[in-house]
């Protein structure tokens, strides 16, 4: 048997937006190898843009958040773009002299997204970007116990995707079409806040290690015939385009805790 409980009353979804963008472009330009390097950051800087205006969107949505000097900031992306790396890769295999262009490092970590969109919003909470399989469902359990211990009171919750030909071909979401059409690009954010309201509330069911019955977060949070799901890539959008309550279940590391919408 797995022992669970619930972190609290945890947090309302006050607003939420979502963008999807075609990578058609993008991968065009990698396909043409070397002739296509000096437009390789378009990509990220596409990216960066939409990621702002999303996070934007939510905030508006939400009618605002108080207090933007301390609203807190996490994000979440499981590949990111692999835009650095890609590159290094295919200038590093080229024939004569090795060199790298020190531009592309201006776009190299995972959190340069969030620092943009905060510095533009005027964001001035923490801020942290998670990486990973799990890391949506992470980064939504890390906002419910920021805004639940009172350390918080308002939390965007964001994620995005923009897979470089790089970075897709491990990726299990990743093109997979018969096509062979690049995936979309994406991005989602919620703004989370405390107490009463308007909009669904946000909790989280944590459980230690499971002996594989399946009497975790996930079959307690699932009873009475509400919705349950498996986190994954896209919980995110999820979240911001459910209406009614639902379960969702992180597999990691052999857990069984869950996200609670209702």
């Amino acid at each position: 048997m797995t022992a669970t409980r619930s972190d609290g009353t945890g947090a309302r979804r006050a607003g939420a937006a979502a963008v999807e963008f075609d990578l058609t472009a993008h991968w065009r330009e990698r396909a043409r190898g070397r002739e296509g390097w000096d437009n390789a950051p378009a990509l990220v800087r596409d990216l960066s843009t939409r990621f702002t205006a999303t996070v934007a969107e939510a905030i508006e949505r939400a009618g605002g958040v108080p207090g933007r000097t301390e609203t807190e900031f996490v994000a979440a992306t499981w590949y990111g773009t692999s835009h650095v790396a890609e590159v290094m890769h295919e200038q590093l295999r080229e024939a004569g002299p090795k060199w790298l262009d020190p531009e592309q490092f201006l776009h190299y970590s995972p959190h340069a997204m969030v620092s943009a969109a905060a510095l533009d919003l005027g964001l001035g909470g923490a801020s942290v970007t998670l990486v990973g399989p799990d890391a949506e469902f992470q980064a939504v359990a890390h906002a419910v116990r920021r805004i639940r211990s009172g350390r918080a009171a308002t939390v965007v919750v964001a994620e995005y995707e923009a897979l470089t030909p790089f970075a897709a071909a491990p990726c299990p979401d990743g093109p997979g079409t018969a096509a062979g059409a690049p995936p979309k690009g994406r991005a989602t954010a919620l703004v989370l806040t405390a107490g009463g309201g308007r909009g669904l509330s946000l909790t989280v069911h944590r459980s230690g290690d499971g002996d594989g019955d399946g009497d975790g977060a996930d079959a307690s949070a699932g009873r009475g015939g509400t919705t349950v799901r498996t986190a994954g890539p896209g919980l995110l959008r999820l979240l911001a385009d459910a209406a009614e309550p639902l379960v969702v279940v992180s597999r990691a590391a052999g857990l069984r805790d869950a996200l609670v919408l209702g």
